[in-house]
């Protein structure tokens, strides 16, 4: 019975091992391509943290599979906090607390994983039970974040509310001085001359000016088709004018062929004309042949920038 124990736990140990790295793998992977795919790019520390936080929280798990498990559940909790988009959820979220679990049930008797399911449904119970505080209504209480002045950061609204015209839904952001900094739209709604589908999220300036949108799904914005879902951003001049979108399919602008991509954004000058993009197919421009897969950079003439 103990022999048969311990092939269990081997090749449970094999199996967790082989899911973290598979795990950790992809999240590499996606970290190193928006980072050396994006521009501008950012700043060097955000993709070190990630990978360097990736880094140990594997070899933890790897060395001590309890500590490790305890990590991961943990990691796992607070990305589905701080990311509440399905698709973080699923690829991020669920499968840290799955790794955690199982990290957990390498040195556990059935026994014990009874008990810590029971423990951990206590948890999720005492969580849902939390009082709620009916001035905090349309809010729900636990989620409220305040900034220093005790205004109001960050809240989730147990149902659809307007808000400042925008009728809302999930999650709500707001700056230091009381403006919206980003809400989730419950329904479709025109905002400063465009259309958007309910599901997108909306991203404001200090000014109230939009600036930002992650869009619930495909669609036509100043005439552009602009990609839209897994928090795939759409951004916009102070004039209001579409700034950097990804296109669904390969996209012609101004006489060039734009390639569709998920890491190169198309960007367009305040007054729609092309500025830069990666090349779908060569193009000559003033004499010079400009190669497929070359970022090309145009300034406000039309005329590239070498």
């Amino acid at each position: 019975m103990k022999k048969k124990e311990n092939v269990a736990s081997r090749y449970l140990r094999l199996l967790v091992r082989a899911l973290m790295l598979a795990w950790a793998g992809f999240w590499i992977w996606f970290v190193l391509s928006v980072s050396l795919g994006e521009e501008p790019a950012p700043p060097w520390w955000i993709p070190a943290a990630w990978l360097s936080g990736l880094a140990l929280l594997v070899l933890l798990a790897w060395k001590r599979p309890a500590l490790g498990g305890v990590a991961f559940l943990a990691f796992g909790a607070c990305s589905a906090a701080v990311f509440a988009h399905p698709g973080a959820r699923a690829l991020l979220s669920a499968p840290a607390i799955a790794l955690g679990l199982g990290c957990l049930a390498q040195g556990w008797t059935a026994r014990s994983l009874a008990r810590a399911g029971l423990f951990a449904c206590a948890l999720v119970l005492c969580g849902c039970l939390a009082p709620q505080d009916p001035a905090d209504l349309p809010f729900q209480t636990r989620s409220i974040l305040r900034h220093d002045d005790g205004r109001m950061k960050r809240a989730f609204l147990l149902e659809e509310t307007e808000l400042e015209g925008f009728p809302c839904q999930r999650w709500v952001w707001w700056y230091e001085d009381g403006g919206l900094d980003n809400v989730e739209l419950a329904e479709d709604r025109a905002v400063q001359g465009h259309g958007f589908p309910a599901g997108t999220r909306l991203f404001f300036d200090r000014g109230g000016r939009l600036c930002n949108a992650w869009l619930a799904r495909d669609t036509m914005l100043d005439g552009l088709p602009c990609r839209g879902r897994f928090k795939i951003s759409t951004a916009f001049h102070e004039n209001g004018r579409v700034r950097a979108f990804f296109p669904p399919d390969d996209l012609e602008l101004d006489g060039v062929l734009c390639e569709a991509s998920l890491f190169h954004p198309v960007y367009l000058h305040a007054d729609g004309r092309l500025r830069q993009c990666k090349l779908a197919r060569d193009v000559m421009l003033d004499g010079v042949t400009f190669d497929q897969g070359d970022t090309l950079t145009l300034d406000e003439s039309g005329r590239p920038l070498r």
